[in-house]
């Protein structure tokens, strides 16, 4: 009896004893909840960067403690050389040749050197300055404007060429503003921050003008000569010796191409004077006028072999003017015969997208070296030979290509030239709306 009472008191004792234990471990563990979620609230409230400030903050009053003198001379130091260098820069800028402005990230003008102030009709630009006004409040230009968004947009710089045409300054006693050509291009400072660059293309614009008046005169003065020349050639042909004939007959063709290169002139003087082209507009089979210019050239493809392929509608009507375009698809399809290897073919596709006549006339020659792209249109440019992979001169006056921008800017149209991704050659593709306009137009 009394060993079985001897058993009920140590299970009773183990059974206090777990019970005690339980309750230590639950309280431990509680108690550890408890700091855990102590110290994650602490480190919640105390970002990483505030305990970098603050490891700085002790770092720095350590310094100033051991050594305050030295550092207070560093740091008058530095910004000695910081102010140096800002008024360094903002002589330079103010002397530069060219005009500078610079906004800040809210469009607020903090720079703007004195030839920027000439060219924008800014007066009092340094006192207008202090202040810091918005760009649009002293210089009212839109493509600046578009210029600036643009490039804080991108964070890359950009270029634009416009006519900038100074606000009235006394709008009851308005005076006539003329217009300036600027051309301006623009760098990304950081923090919405934007420097542009102004350059004033007047000067330039007015020697371009006087050497397109100067080469339509010549034009003018060559055409009657050029036209007795080939009036005594035609009558001496029949009358010359067989055996030198053959020279006659070089002789005229050399007066044919003479005398085309002087009606290119003419045509691009037009613009050039202020006569503005007259358009007569109607509406035509575009498919029928590209087979009539292919057959015109077909002689030229036959020597080389060279094919044409169309792809389109062949019932495609459009509003435009018959001889002009005509003129621009055999200056194109004519270029392209000329620098087509033999034995390939010349596509022409074309479509309507978004109500604009699309056509593109597409080669399987060497193309055009890239820089030489952007130009190609520019009257009197002519590529390299050394640029061009044949190391061929592509010959020209350097001016049928611009007699086609000429006629499709008359169309309201646009017209560009790459090189196509699959046969090498070159890729001009034109756009034309549909002119509802009178047949007849200005």
């Amino acid at each position: 009896m009394e060993f079985f009472w001897l058993l009920v008191g140590i299970g009773i004792g183990a059974i206090a004893t777990s019970a005690c234990w339980f309750s230590w471990n639950y309280a431990k563990q509680k108690r550890n909840r408890k700091l855990r979620q102590r110290s994650r609230h602490v480190f919640k409230a105390k970002s990483i960067r505030s305990f970098k400030s603050w490891a700085q903050n002790i770092q720095k009053n350590i310094q100033q403690n051991y050594s305050g003198q030295f550092n207070a001379q560093l740091l008058e130091i530095e910004t000695t050389e910081d102010r140096d260098e800002r008024l360094l820069w903002a002589k330079i800028v103010e002397l530069s040749p060219i005009g500078y402005i610079q906004v800040n990230q809210d469009n607020r003008l903090v720079i703007c050197n004195q030839q920027a102030a000439n060219m924008m009709g800014i007066a009092n630009h340094r006192q207008g300055l202090i202040r810091k006004p918005f760009l649009l409040q002293l210089i009212r230009s839109y493509e600046l404007d578009h210029l600036v968004e643009q490039t804080r947009s991108l964070s890359l710089g950009s270029q634009v060429d416009w006519v900038f045409h100074p606000a009235i300054p006394d709008p009851v006693d308005p005076v006539p503003q003329i217009g300036r050509p600027i051309r301006a291009f623009s760098i990304y400072l950081g923090y919405g921050q934007v420097g542009i660059f102004l350059i004033d293309r007047q000067e330039a614009v007015a020697i371009t003008q006087q050497r397109d008046r100067w080469t339509s005169d010549i034009a003018h003065e060559l055409k009657t000569p050029l036209t007795s020349i080939r009036l005594v050639a035609e009558t001496l042909e029949p009358r010359v010796d067989p055996a030198a004939r053959i020279w006659v007959e070089r002789l005229l063709s050399e007066i044919e191409r003479i005398t085309k290169l002087v009606q290119d002139l003419l045509e691009l003087g037009q613009m050039d004077v202020g006569i503005e082209s007259v358009l007569h507009l109607s509406e035509v089979n575009l498919s029928l006028i590209l087979h009539s210019v292919w057959a015109t050239l077909e002689p030229l493809a036959n020597r080389k072999q060279v094919k044409f392929k169309y792809i389109g509608n062949e019932k495609l009507l459009w509003l435009l003017d018959e001889s002009r375009i005509y003129r621009l698809l055999l200056n194109l399809l004519d270029n392209s015969i000329k620098h087509s290897p033999a034995l390939q073919s010349i596509t022409i596709k074309t479509s309507v997208i978004d109500s604009n006549l699309l056509i593109e006339i597409i080669d399987a020659g060497e193309g055009f070296p890239e820089e030489s792209l952007p130009h190609i249109f520019d009257r009197f440019y002519k590529v390299d030979p050394s640029r061009t992979r044949s190391g061929m001169d592509r010959g020209g006056s350097g001016l049928g290509l611009a007699i086609c921008r000429q006629i499709v800017t008359l169309h309201k149209g646009a017209i560009a030239a790459k090189n196509h991704p699959d046969t090498g050659g070159v890729w001009i593709t034109i756009k034309l709306p549909y002119l509802i306009q009178n047949h007849e137009m200005a």
